[in-house]
């Protein structure tokens, strides 16, 4: 009981970071689409296939990127 007791302390307070990807942007979104199915969805809430089924809707709703940021980064965003 008590190693129980000091692992769950030393967990509270040696923190490990969760986000430790050094892409930003761009980059980052084309690693969630491109590598671990379930990474995307830890990362946004969704799958990759409802990603790209959103990404679908709004390109056909007419809504794009800009000249500054893809349609896939706006979504992300959103979801974020």
């Amino acid at each position: 009981a008590t190693a129980a007791s000091i692992y769950h302390a030393e967990s509270m307070y040696n923190k490990q970071p969760y986000h430790t990807s050094s892409l930003t942007g761009e980059a980052w979104v084309q690693e969630l689409i491109n590598g671990h199915p379930d990474r995307i969805r830890s990362e946004l809430g969704v799958s990759l296939q409802v990603f790209e089924k959103l990404t679908e809707t709004l390109r056909d709703a007419i809504i794009q990127g800009s000249k500054y940021i893809s349609l896939n980064k706006k979504l992300a965003i959103f979801l974020y």
